[in-house]
């Protein structure tokens, strides 16, 4: 009698990658929510890389963006006054000139997948992501107040890393926000890491590297983007 399968099994269902003809051109966003001070020291920034450099491989066409890098300004909650004063360009934009949210509005307006990689704070995203999530408001109005629909035929991907066990708990919070913003999810649409309870932050890269079902997630999450990216271009 053939003995139960136990637990995942690496390698069962991989996705293989689209064909490079397909996707040369797909244009890829990357965006950090790390608020690690320079660049390389965040282990989910480094994913993210590892990410955009294999869509680069087959052809595509990226950007990175670290948010920590950018000056902007908090919501300001135009929409709690009255939903019609939450504008694209938002009015923050508009009000402070050294507001840089546009490179991110620019960023995301043009692409054809977006990543989003950031740490687990406390079972939730960074503040950086909350900051992102809260200023991008103003292109879901777009939609649900003036009809508009500004995101079309887009793919998100999440890379999600941390100490505790909160990894289900952002992802859902962040797949319902883009959502709601029109994007699609792929097959397989997070990579995603958790340490040990003794939270030794030092040993954390050397153990994702070597962590199979991490790795294989984040390869799937980039193949799986890119096919629903294609077929996305091509109505199918």
């Amino acid at each position: 009698m053939p003995s139960p399968m136990v637990g995942r099994k690496f390698g069962v269902g991989a996705i293989t990658a689209p064909d490079p003809k397909n996707v040369k051109g797909t244009r890829v966003v990357g965006i950090s929510g790390s608020s690690r001070q320079e660049p390389g020291m965040s282990k989910s920034e480094r994913l993210l890389i590892e990410a955009l450099d294999r869509c680069k491989s087959l052809g595509c066409e990226t950007k990175f963006i670290r948010l920590k890098d950018l000056k902007i300004y908090d919501c300001e909650g135009n929409y709690s006054e009255n939903p019609a004063y939450c504008t694209y360009p938002c009015q923050s934009t508009m009000k402070y000139e050294d507001d840089e949210m546009d490179t991110v509005y620019t960023a995301v307006l043009d692409c054809d997948v977006l990543f989003l990689a950031t740490p687990i704070r406390w079972n939730n995203h960074s503040a950086l992501v909350q900051k992102f999530v809260e200023r991008m408001n103003c292109i879901e109005n777009q939609y649900s107040w003036f009809g508009n629909r500004m995101i079309k035929n887009k793919v998100v991907g999440l890379i999600i890393i941390g100490h505790v066990d909160g990894m289900q708990h952002v992802a859902g919070n962040l797949l319902n926000f883009f959502a709601w913003m029109g994007f699609h999810s792929p097959e397989v649409s997070i990579a995603s890491w958790v340490g040990e309870n003794d939270e030794d932050t030092t040993k954390d890269w050397a153990q994702i590297q070597k962590n199979q079902y991490t790795q294989e997630d984040l390869t799937d999450m980039v193949n799986s983007s890119l096919r629903l990216a294609c077929s996305l271009k091509k109505g199918i």
